[in-house]
């Protein structure tokens, strides 16, 4: 709770004692040079962003190679002060500027003020929006970019627009790489918002092979997150597929090479070149580079993996709303099996490994007839995956009334690029 405090009551020395040996000061800190604000860089900043982490700061370099004047603001001072004398020099004097209060924070935006927050999702964005709120003006725009629940951002944009502010609650997909690089974006909230953040959105977002941007508007209130939950737990889904598809060509005898060359033949066939199956070929058949003897790294990795939520979040929201998702469900499930990897074990040396596999003698016609079997299944397996997270998009979207569904073309236009599931 100290460094709450310390937030909420930062000030700093009058600018007039500054130079008479006073030095500015937030909290009980000193504020670099690099954070102190002057009357020249008032009004100057495009948009804001809350939170210089992984996600923050690659995004905040996306935005300033696309020409925008960026803010920063980060809790611990230290960082923002590194982020700009590292990046300074790379672009035009003046472009990348900081503060280390948030009432500096907001006089370095130009108004109607945007700012993008990249903060731990839940209670370190509410505490964001809440100083935001505090230092902002009528119609100024307040994004969260968090894996947050729909609801939850319902709730926010409630809370911002009663007091005469504007909401987008905007899931980002593509990690850190897409977040430098072009991810796609998922927003949704207060609908004036999108002509005003539309040139900044689509600047930063990737481009389908059309040129188009992969963003659009997907509706009001938490529609943009909830967009963001169903493509993670379609994520969820298609990923456990290709597991599953890599198990069972390992239970035929393939491996490494001979099963990568299989899954860049499916590749090369269209229909299932997609971001995702470029990670099923790279993982197979990456070696163990430290220890030098060719071996598989895959065959050293523990069979388990955490998750983050979303998709839990959209499986039981489904079944709130009587759609069935048996694919995204499992998923989920076979996520959940995986963190219990120690009882698991426990009980492999109780009854030992009792699974065999009968096929390991199969022809080699055989082998292909199943390979070709294997192909359409999965194929198939995706395009399920894929019905019940649009199905579950449209009957949420009638319980809620997020206004998804007649955006629901143009959304699915975005995940044509810098998406987990683009492709």
């Amino acid at each position: 709770m100290l460094r709450v405090h310390r937030v909420l009551a930062h000030c700093v020395a009058p600018p007039a004692l500054r130079g008479f040996g006073f030095a500015a000061m937030s909290g009980d800190k000193a504020i670099p040079a690099s954070l102190q604000v002057t009357a020249e860089q008032e009004g100057t900043a495009d948009v804001g962003i809350v939170g210089i982490g992984v996600m923050g700061s690659n995004l905040a370099l996306n935005l300033l190679g696309k020409g925008f004047t960026v803010a920063i603001w980060n809790l611990e001072l230290e960082v923002s002060e590194k982020f700009i004398a590292d990046h300074s020099q790379t672009f035009a004097e003046g472009k990348v500027i900081g503060s280390a209060t948030y009432e500096d924070f907001a006089r370095l935006l130009r108004p109607p003020r945007k700012c993008l927050i990249l903060v731990t999702a839940g209670k370190a964005t509410d505490m964001v929006i809440e100083n935001l709120m505090r230092v902002f003006s009528k119609d100024d725009i307040i994004v969260d970019t968090g894996n947050a629940h729909f609801k939850d951002q319902s709730r926010r944009a409630e809370q911002v627009e009663a007091k005469g502010l504007r909401f987008l609650g905007m899931g980002i997909s593509g990690g850190a790489e897409g977040a430098r690089k072009g991810p796609a974006f998922f927003p949704g909230g207060t609908p004036s918002v999108w002509e005003d953040i539309r040139p900044i959105v689509e600047a930063a977002a990737a481009k389908a092979s059309d040129g188009r941007p992969c963003v659009t508007m997907n509706g009001r209130g938490g529609a943009g997150s909830c967009v963001k939950m169903y493509h993670n737990a379609g994520e969820y889904a298609v990923l456990q597929i290709w597991a599953e598809a890599f198990a069972t060509l390992r239970g035929v005898g393939l491996g490494g090479d001979k099963l990568r060359q299989v899954l860049e033949s499916w590749k090369a066939r269209g229909k299932l070149d997609s971001y995702m199956l470029d990670l099923t070929c790279e993982v197979a058949t990456m070696k163990d580079a430290e220890e030098n003897d060719g071996s598989y790294l895959l065959e050293k990795t523990a069979d388990m993996i955490g998750s983050k939520g979303t998709g839990l979040w959209s499986v039981q929201v489904a079944m709130d709303v009587g759609c069935p998702v048996p694919s995204l469900a499992a998923a989920v499930l076979a996520r959940q099996m995986s963190m219990t990897r120690p009882e698991r074990l426990a009980n492999q040396g109780l009854v030992g490994d009792l699974v065999q596999s009968e096929l390991m003698q199969l022809e080699r016609l055989e082998l292909d007839k199943f390979v070709e079997d294997l192909y359409w299944a999965v194929y198939l397996s995706i395009i399920a995956s894929y019905a019940q997270m649009f199905q579950s998009l449209r009957i949420v979207d009638q319980e809620f009334k997020l206004d998804i569904t007649p955006n629901l073309p143009r959304i699915i236009s975005t995940f044509r690029a810098g998406c987990i599931l683009q492709g």
